[in-house]
């Protein structure tokens, strides 16, 4: 009986494959890195983005109670706007758009900020019925521009193509 001899064609079949199964976990590996790292950037970006908010609006919550105290110290009295806008006019960036409505702005950050607008009411005591929340939201202050052309084909190559039909 002779020994049965393996063929060169077997054995470079099997290295190809391995190599080719090596190379495709390289390559998922790969993507599962860069995936990640893609991951790990954006919850940073929320992380910031969220941390911002919360500091402007517990600013702005402490700016409330401010305005709560002021409103609960000249309840009842016979001048209590009056009162009210000679304490608060200008201290922490409050102003008044009416004799009735105040507002302020707490930055967010360089692009947003925090909008709050506040319409007193000429209530007796009750800390609850001092005032009413008109405005609480969170506005843009850089200002988009969509009409930012991007430059795709140069007017010289696009006038040899319309000028070819």
């Amino acid at each position: 009986m002779q020994p049965r001899r393996k063929s060169f064609l077997s054995t470079g079949i099997t290295s190809i494959v391995l190599i080719f199964v090596l190379l495709c976990l390289l390559t998922f590996a790969v993507l599962s890195v860069v995936s990640a790292r893609a991951d790990y950037k954006l919850s940073e970006k929320n992380t910031t983005r969220t941390t911002e908010y919360y500091e402007a609006e517990n600013t702005a919550n402490d700016i409330l109670l401010k305005i709560s105290t002021v409103l609960s110290t000249h309840a009842g009295s016979s001048a209590y706007l009056d009162d009210v806008r000679t304490d608060l006019d200008g201290t922490d960036g409050i102003s008044f758009s009416s004799a009735s409505q105040l507002q302020y702005y707490v930055t967010i950050n360089e692009n947003q900020r925090l909008f709050v607008s506040l319409l007193l009411t000429n209530a007796s005591s009750d800390t609850a019925g001092l005032y009413q929340i008109k405005a609480w939201k969170v506005e843009n202050t850089h200002e988009w521009n969509n009409d930012t052309p991007v430059p795709v084909l140069g007017s010289d190559e696009m006038n040899e193509l319309l000028s070819e039909e």
